[in-house]
């Protein structure tokens, strides 16, 4: 009987324990918690058009209630429970986006204090796309080279060197690169993925200038040449330059990685120095045979290095020059960013 009576007093015991747990109300979050909640919550929304619009985020009068969108939803103001809105006291938020449209800064307003977010455009698709351009204006520039080669040594004029200009118009052009950033057909702008022309007054040589957006103009250029066999043969040494420009650039940047950041003096980026040592695949000049060295004439290469990690790499070909320098890789690189933000 006293074992039945101390089980019974446990259970309910147990019970009203539970039962007084079950009661006790839960802590609503504070204002300054659900005010970053709704911010994180724009943020999204912001993210959401800016990647259905190939990473151009909304300009400053699309981000509020009714306008981002199809979301009919916005998020409300803890402090007074209606929508939040554009502004600078509390409750509000102020939105600003940079001049190219590839990142964002968000402010939000507390009682006594603010919170900042930001975002953009990844780095890595900014990459991609630089790639994808540089793609297509060597494909451009082997047109401009392809309406010499049928014009006598002549070079297009700029107002040719478009899709629907003398040079893509021909026969055996059947397709004409796109830009990636706003995937129309590249054209002469001075965005991202653009390019400009210029011919000489002779039309005997011309310079392509690609606009990146992570690097400077990638810059092409070319000359004419007399024997159509010989420009082919030209053409095809000065683009095993332009790879072993690339190369020599990732041996920099090797180099850098290997020694804190420290770039390689002009003197210990030869074949027979520091650089050139620790590759014994040293790039060849393909008209003499022998390895690549540092100099002014066709099949050379002149290098220096700056500060904070840039330097210049410029191989020398038959028809102009190559830059293949940059900012070289360090152990605690930088991320870069794609604008500033209006004020």
């Amino acid at each position: 009987m006293i074992r039945r009576t101390l089980i019974l007093c446990a259970v309910l015991l147990t019970a009203a324990c539970l039962g007084a747990g079950a009661a006790a109300p839960a802590r609503a979050a504070s204002p300054t918690t659900q005010m970053r909640d709704a911010l994180m919550a724009i943020r999204g929304l912001i993210d959401r058009e800016g990647a259905a619009r190939y990473f151009s985020y909304p300009v400053a009068t699309k981000v509020r209630a009714g306008h981002l969108g199809s979301s009919s939803w916005w998020p409300s103001d803890p402090w007074t429970g209606a929508r939040m809105t554009p502004g600078v006291g509390r409750g509000h938020y102020r939105y600003r986006v940079s001049a190219d449209r590839r990142r964002y800064r968000l402010v939000g307003y507390l009682d006594g204090g603010v919170v900042v977010l930001t975002g953009g455009m990844p780095k890595s698709i900014m990459l991609a796309y630089d790639h994808r351009s540089e793609e297509g204006i060597n494909l451009i520039r082997q047109y401009v080279e392809d309406y010499a080669a049928g014009h006598e040594g002549v070079y297009p004029l700029p107002a040719d060197v478009d899709s629907d200009g003398a040079v893509g118009l021909e026969p055996q052009h059947r397709y004409w690169p796109s830009n990636p950033w706003d995937h129309a057909n590249m054209t002469q702008r001075a965005d991202h993925g653009s390019f400009s022309y210029e011919v000489a007054a002779d039309r005997q040589s011309f310079t392509l200038r690609l606009h990146r957006a992570l690097k400077n103009d990638y810059v092409l250029t070319g000359t004419t040449v007399t024997s159509p066999w010989q420009q082919l043969l030209t053409s095809l040494e000065d683009e095993i330059l332009r790879r072993s420009g690339k190369i020599l650039a990732a041996y920099v940047g090797q180099y850098s990685l290997q020694h804190a950041g420290t770039l390689p003096t002009i003197a210990e980026m030869a074949p027979a120095a520091a650089v050139g040592e620790a590759h014994a695949d040293w790039p060849q000049d393909p008209t003499s045979g022998a390895k690549m060295q540092p100099g002014t004439g066709p099949g050379a290469y002149t290098y220096s290095p700056g500060a904070a990690g840039a330097y210049t790499l410029t191989v020398h070909l038959h028809s102009g020059d190559f830059q293949a320098g940059g900012l070289a890789p360090s152990p605690a690189a930088p991320a870069r960013s794609s604008g500033t933000p209006e004020p």
